[in-house]
């Protein structure tokens, strides 16, 4: 004799199937929200130390070159920084292509600034704007610079 399922096993199983097609095997993974809270606390604690590294050595006296390339320093460092602590962070996977290609424009950026030496400092050109831009398309507007 065979067995037939019943409606309700049937239903369990259809369910089961949803779930597991849908459901998320990661459970470190963040919502959307929890990864956009977080990142933006990852850059304005980075912004804060930016902030004091630059009004340190630019107060009312003329800073010295070693000055300078220490505030420098702290810029570059901080900015890899952020973004790896970013990139460490489990976003949700429909983000994942926009998160990825922020961290590697992110790191870019902050290569073109180390590139330019203590003339970042008289430029007029931001070497952020395109990882700003991206930063503002995720909702990560600590992180977009200002």
């Amino acid at each position: 004799m065979k067995k037939q399922l019943t409606p309700i096993l049937i239903g369990s199983i259809a369910l089961c199937s949803v779930l597991a097609a849908c459901g998320n095997d990661d459970p470190d993974t963040l919502t959307a929200a929890e990864f956009t809270a977080q990142a933006n606390e990852i850059c304005t604690v980075g912004g804060d130390e930016v902030h004091e590294a630059f009004f340190g050595v630019f107060g009312d006296d003329e800073p010295t070159v070693e000055e300078m390339q220490a505030a420098l320093d702290t810029v570059i460092s901080v900015s890899h920084r952020q973004l790896d602590d970013i990139e460490a962070l489990a976003e949700p996977s429909d983000m994942s292509d926009d998160v990825a290609a922020f961290i590697e424009q992110g790191h870019a950026d902050t290569d073109t600034a180390e590139a330019m030496g203590l003339d970042f400092f008289g430029s007029d050109d931001d070497p952020w704007i395109q990882t700003g831009e991206m930063a503002v398309a995720l909702g990560l507007d600590a992180c977009a610079g200002g």
